[in-house]
């Protein structure tokens, strides 16, 4: 009789992607979006979906990587408390899985060659830097992951490149909300990473992967998490107070604050075992807080 408990191929893949994540990649390029729609009498749409086609692959690239690095250097095993891995647990080979970081590869490098030639020189090197950033995070011989840089990494390429960035190709300038908005967006999706590590602190400190969360330990990182998920309240506030963001802002803000605390409460009482529901809705108030701090944007912009 065939082994109905061994997932199919197609379920495999789908495991590897890691769905649940996939809206950190959605939530700056929307908040881009927002931005040019507000200030830009002809906002490129074209450029805009392909932005998000990029990103979502880009993501996709960072997952298989994880994967396969990560099983192959041992870090993940069946100690771990986190999800299946598809490579670790054979569900997918090494080979494979290879190809499947080069299939996300190309994907990430035909969307984005609309991107690079509207953008200039410079967007070609913002992507050969996030495609070499995808694998470095747990490849090569200096593994981003496994030296506390993990969640500057992201907060970098989910914050300042993909917010300011983004902005600035949708628009043809560089506009001062983008840099807040960078901190608003960038911050909540840091903080999934820094829940991630913090379920695996035991079985990374036993494969001497010396994450931010296993440097500051377990108490350490709940505060550094909630410094992260309170970003857009607080940034939002202080933007407000100098003048430079109306009070739209205030409003999205104030719909993150009771999300950030309960996430913080979360993270405070569970066990690692736990962490992964902690981690998915760390993703989803990514989104949230995204979606919040866009319809803020594009509310001085509606008329009636």
């Amino acid at each position: 009789m065939p082994n109905n408990s061994t997932p199919s191929q197609l379920s495999a893949w789908l495991l590897a992607m890691r769905p649940k994540t996939l809206p950190a990649a959605v939530a700056p390029i929307a908040v881009a979006a927002a931005i040019a729609i507000s200030h830009s009498a002809t906002p490129r749409y074209d450029l805009i979906v392909l932005a998000f086609v990029c990103a979502l692959a880009l993501q996709v690239l960072v997952n298989f990587a994880n994967d396969y690095f990560d099983a192959k250097s041992g870090v993940d095993t069946d100690e771990r408390k986190g999800p299946q891995r598809a490579t670790q647990s054979g569900l997918i080979s090494h080979r494979s899985m290879k190809l499947g970081i080069g299939l996300a590869a190309l994907v990430s490098i035909v969307a984005g060659m609309p991107l690079i030639l509207a953008g200039g020189w410079p967007f070609a090197g913002l992507g050969l830097l996030c495609i070499v950033a995808a694998l470095a995070y747990s490849g090569g011989p200096y593994p981003l992951a496994s030296h506390g840089l993990g969640e500057v990494t992201v907060f970098l390429f989910f914050g300042l490149i993909a917010v300011v960035g983004g902005s600035y190709l949708f628009t043809g300038e560089i506009l001062s909300i983008a840099w807040w908005l960078a901190f608003i967006v960038g911050a909540p999706i840091s903080a999934i990473m820094l829940v991630n590590n913090t379920r695996d602190i035991e079985t990374d400190q036993q494969a001497n992967k010396r994450t931010l969360a296993v440097r500051l330990g377990r108490r350490g990182s709940e505060q550094v998490f909630s410094l992260l998920v309170m970003t857009p309240a607080i940034v939002s506030c202080v933007a407000w107070g100098l003048g430079l963001a109306p009070w739209h802002w205030l409003i999205a803000g104030a719909i993150t604050m009771p999300l950030a605390m309960r996430l913080t409460r979360n993270l405070h009482q569970s066990e690692a075992s736990q962490l992964n529901a902690v981690l998915a809705n760390s993703a989803q108030y990514s989104l949230i807080t995204a979606l919040a701090f866009s319809a803020a944007i594009l509310m001085p912009a509606i008329r009636v």
